[in-house]
C-alpha cells in the first residue's frame, strides 16, 4: 500500500512539473530557465574550462583536439549519405 502511495506522488509531481512548465506565464516569464541561455552559459563555460586547460598541458590540449577532429569526420561521413537520399528523394 506504501508504494502505490509513493508512486502516486512521484507521478502527480511529473505532471505538475510538466504543467507547470508548458503554461504560458504573464510577461513571458517562467519558473524554468532559457535553454538557449543555458546553453550559452554551459559553452562558455566549457571554453573557458578548455581554455585554461590548454594554457597548462598544450600537448594533451592538441591530443584532445585531434580526437574531436577525427570524432566530427566519422559523424559528417556518417550523415552524409543519409542527406544525399533524401535529396535524391525530394528532387533536389
Amino acid at each position: 500500500m506504501r508504494m502505490r502511495i509513493m508512486f502516486f506522488l512521484l507521478r502527480c509531481a511529473f505532471w505538475l512539473g510538466l504543467t507547470f512548465a508548458m503554461i504560458d506565464w504573464p510577461d513571458g516569464a517562467s519558473p524554468a530557465p532559457d535553454p538557449a541561455a543555458l546553453a550559452q552559459a554551459a559553452a562558455s563555460a566549457a571554453a573557458q574550462e578548455i581554455a585554461t586547460r590548454c594554457a597548462a598541458n598544450p600537448q594533451a590540449c592538441l591530443e584532445g583536439a585531434r580526437k574531436v577532429e577525427g570524432l566530427r569526420k566519422s559523424l559528417t561521413e556518417t550523415t552524409r549519405p543519409q542527406e544525399r537520399s533524401a535529396g535524391a528523394r525530394s528532387g533536389g
